[in-house]
């Protein structure tokens, strides 16, 4: 069987970000089982740092594991998606609402590079799709989790951490067209300006109606594809 890596470089954490990427790029399709044994072969490592990055990946919440299934990629039902993010909407709005109040300049600093490469790269040239949207998923990352360490608590962090599910916001970002990324770069702006104004009330109203603007762009591509996909059985 042809390895999908041949490294030699076999760490833990290693055939974690590996395994990590597959699972976000859709190479193991949701739903779909995580047997040990193929893994190490597409992987070209033993089966313990497999066992290793399927627990670590579960905790992230990328993947399930099943009494006497064993690990499976994760899915997402419509319900499972209008749950995850209205929870982000009320989450990241009163993260938001917090980091008002504490957000320093550097952090201020880090969020308006973030919100300009996002905005430049409408205009980059990228030799893969998937390049791009690493470095969308990439930048967005960063302008979020900027906003939560400022907000500066913790179990807030954690919380955010286990419902934002990384291998959406890569699929949404694969979905979106020009002109839903110029509208997502304006919510970007809005909140940034809010923040600098120390206007809390302002940046949770702004970072709600952002993330429920991404649910809907999400829900809508979903569909569409889905009535695709049926009209070419």
């Amino acid at each position: 069987m042809n390895k999908l890596y041949t490294t030699d470089e076999t760490s833990a954490d290693q055939v974690y970000q590996r395994l990590r990427r597959l699972l976000i790029e859709g190479h193991y399709p949701p739903g779909s089982r995580l047997i040990e044994e193929r893994l190490a072969q597409d992987l070209g490592v033993s089966r313990t740092p497999v066992r290793q990055a399927l627990v670590r990946a579960a905790a992230e919440g990328l993947v399930q594991i099943f009494p006497n299934r064993g690990a499976v990629a994760r899915s997402f039902t419509v319900d499972d998606l209008i749950e995850m993010y209205d929870l982000r909407a009320l989450l990241e709005g009163h993260a938001a609402y917090l980091a008002a109040r504490r957000i320093t300049a550097e952090q201020l600093a880090r969020m308006e590079m973030a919100a300009t490469a996002l905005e430049q790269s409408l205009t980059m040239t990228f030799e893969r799709r998937q390049d791009e949207v690493h470095f969308l998923v990439e930048h967005n990352a960063i302008f979020h989790q900027t906003i939560a360490e400022a907000a500066g608590n913790q179990r807030l962090i954690m919380m955010l951490n286990q419902i934002v599910a990384v291998p959406l916001q890569f699929r949404s970002f694969y979905w979106y067209q020009p002109e839903q990324r110029q509208i997502s770069n304006f919510f970007h702006r809005s909140i940034l300006n809010a923040l600098r104004l120390g206007d809390g009330d302002r940046a949770r109203a702004m970072m709600r109606e952002h993330i429920f603007y991404g649910r809907d762009v999400l829900l809508q591509s979903r569909s569409a594809e889905e009535t695709t996909a049926s009209g070419e059985e």
